[in-house]
């Protein structure tokens, strides 16, 4: 998909099963992943695994029922970079 190369996306949930899943698509597909999860170990591992599949991801230890959090997040997405995209 070459509308996604060069984005941003943020996957919540990224360290296993779905989000998982979505993160590496969207990493094949070009786009750079950031992550989230709790577990901090858990989502810098499965960052250095699908980077190392060639991919762009990078890990956001994240508990996303926190506000304060989310919102931390998201600005440390967005904080440089004009092409992130929230939809």
């Amino acid at each position: 998909m070459p509308e996604l190369a060069g984005k941003v996306a943020l996957v919540t949930g990224g360290s296993r099963g779905i989000g998982r899943a979505v993160a590496a698509r969207l990493a094949t597909d070009g786009a750079k992943a950031v992550i989230t999860a709790r577990d901090e170990a858990r989502v810098r591992e499965t960052a250095e695994e699908l980077s190392a599949g060639g991919g762009q991801v990078e890990a956001l230890p994240m508990d996303v029922s926190d506000r304060a959090a989310v919102e931390a997040g998201s600005k440390s997405c967005s904080s440089g970079r004009s092409n992130f995209t929230s939809w």
